[in-house]
């Protein structure tokens, strides 16, 4: 009997199964919740935290771009940190010079001259640029910001700056300007000033590491790869070696968004060279524990170069990773990312010029060194023809 009652169950269930079409799987998309900012970035566990990498593991592809060399492009140097690029163009700051290219590297012109009248300049601190209304913007020490068509490098007008000592600046929109002033006394309370085209302050942000300087005597420290204030997608971002927070900059406020926990390794106010009073030998003897370090963003990591501020460590070169999905740091060995890619030079990041391309500035005497090391390099058909004399090589790299 109950092998029959078995058997009749088993029937009943196909049979009901059999008899009712399946419903269609519903796939329900899940949209990523927004990360809540600040993020603090564990950077002082990130140290001792290393980890070998390859570029492969990161990027898809590599680009080299030899920058054309004539007698009208001579390229003595470039601000690596200030390169720029739209889609069309390349834009090459030094102190001395704007150079303009094409993307595959073609020298269009430089814009402006040295001089003091109109679209002219004394050095140069910074550029940006507005590639929907073809603008140029060049920060000056003439206290002005020099604007030039993009397409024709005519001079438009320039837009005054408040009376201060300025060390970079951003673009918030055409009219409204955000620039950085250091903190070469140690009374510069103000670091972030918002002006209009006529030089009005519209509004200040302030800083609250100050600090005396017995002599009167004003120093600072800063270098070509500086990079304070940048673009990134649609914001303005803010951040210089002695502050431990990146920020966002609107015209209303600071908006915190990465705090770097620099831990142990972030520099005491009277270990700083300006708080030294010019005591080089004490400054190489405080400073040599603590790190300064840079941000470059693009949407799965944070590149962290960094270094030591004085000491024996100082001219070592290091660079951390922030994975932002994973919310850990680590070190990479070296301080450059190993290339797997033809051409095999190394990564060291300089800028990124979107949420996920990366550039690397290599001069070519440097270039040539590692050729020295690896003689594949010369072999990839970007670099093959290079000579000694050549202007720098733009390394491209486009992320996962």
């Amino acid at each position: 009997m109950y092998k029959h009652l078995l058997l009749f169950s088993i029937v009943l269930f196909f049979s009901a199964c059999g008899g009712k079409k399946a419903e269609p799987e519903q796939i329900v998309e899940i949209e990523p919740a927004e990360p809540e900012y600040p993020i603090t970035v564990p950077f002082e566990a990130g140290v001792a935290v290393v980890r070998e990498m390859k570029l492969s593991d990161i990027a898809d592809s590599v680009r080299y771009i030899p920058l054309e060399t004539n007698d009208k492009c001579l390229i003595k140097s470039i601000n690596p940190g200030g390169v720029l690029k739209t889609g069309k163009y390349w834009f090459l700051p030094w102190v001395e010079d704007l150079f303009q290219y094409t993307a595959d590297g073609k020298f269009v012109r430089k814009l402006g001259s040295k001089g003091g009248g109109p679209g002219q300049f004394n050095y140069i601190q910074q550029v940006d640029v507005n590639e929907e209304t073809g603008l140029v913007f060049m920060l000056t020490t003439t206290r002005k910001i020099n604007v030039y068509d993009m397409e024709t490098g005519k001079f438009l007008y320039d837009i005054k700056i408040p009376e201060r000592e300025t060390g970079q600046f951003a673009m918030l929109n055409d009219t409204t300007v955000a620039t950085f002033m250091p903190n070469s006394s140690g009374q510069q309370k103000e670091r972030i000033y918002i002006s209009n085209r006529k030089g009005e302050t519209l509004n200040t942000f302030y800083r609250s590491d100050l600090f005396e300087i017995k002599s009167g005597t004003r120093w600072l420290m800063g270098g070509g790869a500086d990079r304070y204030l940048f673009h990134y997608e649609d914001m303005v971002c803010y951040k210089e070696y002695y502050n431990d927070t990146l920020f966002v900059v609107t015209e209303k406020e600071l908006e915190p968004r990465y705090i770097i926990d620099l831990g142990k390794y972030s520099i005491p106010i009277d270990c700083r060279m300006e708080a030294c009073d010019g005591d080089w030998k004490r400054y190489a003897t405080v400073a040599s524990p603590y790190i300064q370090n840079s941000v470059i963003e693009t949407d799965p990591l944070l590149f962290m170069p960094y270094k030591y501020w004085a000491g024996e460590k100082q001219r070592e070169r290091h660079i951390m990773l922030y994975d932002k999905r994973a919310k850990e740091c680590f070190s990479i060995p070296g301080g450059y990312i190993k290339n797997d890619f033809p051409g095999a030079l190394p990564l060291r990041p300089a800028t990124s010029l979107n949420r996920n391309t990366l550039v690397s500035v290599w001069e070519v005497e440097d270039l040539m060194k590692e050729a020295e090391k690896n003689p594949a390099v010369l072999d990839h058909p970007q670099l093959k023809r290079l000579t000694e004399d050549d202007n720098p090589v733009l390394m491209v790299v486009y992320m996962k």
